[in-house]
């Protein structure tokens, strides 16, 4: 049997499509169940808070502990050493992280070694108070270790990192039932003028495509050596530092989370969720073949930082006229999120791209009335 099991957070239209032997529950539904998970079940997670029922639930040890290295950012790192045998990292405990010795000339990220939205994850540099920092992480993790569990996010445990420079790209993949890698999707992630709005867009083009689809595969393929799993999806970030690709993560049964893989249907016309179930092959020259001249992105309308919620709301129009040729559009509740919209489009002018990092979403909503 086949299982999407579904958690806290938003869930894509797409991920319902699947066909009847994929059988849907939410992460409640399962845990009421007496369902286990068997070799050789393939099984899907669109959000993080469903990870913890599914590793008690599996019976597959290669499985779970693939979810768990992954999961586990020191796991990680010493998983990727392999690759890159000369990346600094450090496993410490929150109470020892004021007194850790680092070369204060260069730059590090601190982060829980389970981490989930950026909760509590830190760049320490010589103008870093530590122990002010410390004082963050802790309220923090103490704020959100009340809403998910250890194996979510970590309570005491932190990871410091060698800092990362350059562009961030992010990629949603499968190994596939022979254990190869199935590359679905390959995404810039550019930066915002603004920080508030990080996650405003994604992209992707054949330029990206023929960059770093054949860099990206060995990666995996080396990944999947050491790992020996198969049928078990990933989205993995990465950044280009120094015309190298560097892992920042790997997060394990899912893609890219609101509605970020559903740019590969609007784009490419093929569901990624059933092309996992399905064990789908993407033909990418065929695929891009009448496409090579397109940006396809994926937007995320933010709720402006001046914005009122209870009292503003956005005007829809507006927003869909000022990104121009939508492929698809999805309003959400900005009363009960931090965004109230997703949109996918397509683009030929690359200032298009430029203008979306610009944009400042206070001037989408409606001014509120006296």
């Amino acid at each position: 049997m086949n299982y999407i099991i579904t958690g806290k957070g938003f869930v894509s239209e797409l991920v319902k499509q699947a066909d009847p032997s994929v059988k849907i529950l939410t992460e409640v539904e399962f845990k009421n169940s007496k369902l286990t998970l068997k070799t050789g079940n393939k099984v899907y997670a669109p959000t993080e808070s469903a990870l913890e029922i599914i590793l008690d639930r599996s019976e597959d040890t290669t499985f779970t502990n693939a979810v768990n290295m992954l999961k586990d950012k020191h796991k990680f790192r010493e998983l990727m050493s392999f690759i890159y045998p000369d990346f600094y990292f450090k496993k410490v405990m929150l109470d020892e992280l004021e007194s850790i010795k680092l070369d204060r000339e260069k730059k590090y990220i601190v982060k829980p070694i389970k981490g989930f939205f950026g909760t509590a994850v830190k760049e320490l540099n010589k103008q870093t108070d530590i122990a002010e920092i410390t004082k963050e992480i802790r309220s923090e993790l103490k704020e959100n270790t009340r809403y998910f569990s250890e194996s979510v996010l970590s309570k005491n445990e932190l990871i410091i990192e060698q800092f990362v420079e350059g562009e961030e790209y992010a990629v949603d993949m499968y190994f596939n039932n022979d254990g190869e890698p199935e590359i679905l999707n390959i995404y810039h992630h550019p930066l915002p003028e603004k920080v508030e709005y990080f996650h405003v867009l994604y992209y992707t083009n054949k330029v990206i495509f023929v960059k770093f689809y054949d860099r990206l595969k060995a990666i995996f393929i080396e990944l999947s050596k050491h790992l020996k799993i198969s049928n078990f999806p990933i989205h993995a970030e990465f950044k280009l530092e120094n015309d190298k690709l560097i892992p920042i993560e790997m997060n394990p049964l899912r893609y890219g989370g609101f509605g970020l893989a559903d740019l590969t249907f609007h784009a490419f016309g093929f569901n990624p969720f059933l092309a996992y179930f399905n064990n789908f092959k993407p033909d990418w020259d065929k695929i891009w073949q009448g496409k090579s001249e397109y940006n396809f992105g994926w937007v995320l309308g933010y709720n402006g930082t001046d914005i009122d919620v209870n009292k503003q709301e956005p005007d829809h129009n507006k927003f869909r006229n000022y990104l121009g040729n939508i492929l698809h559009y999805v309003k959400i509740d900005h009363t009960e999120n931090p965004v109230f919209a997703i949109a996918y489009f397509k683009d030929t002018n690359p200032d298009s791209l430029k203008r979306i990092l610009k944009t400042e979403f206070n001037d989408i909503f409606v001014p509120e009335k006296k």
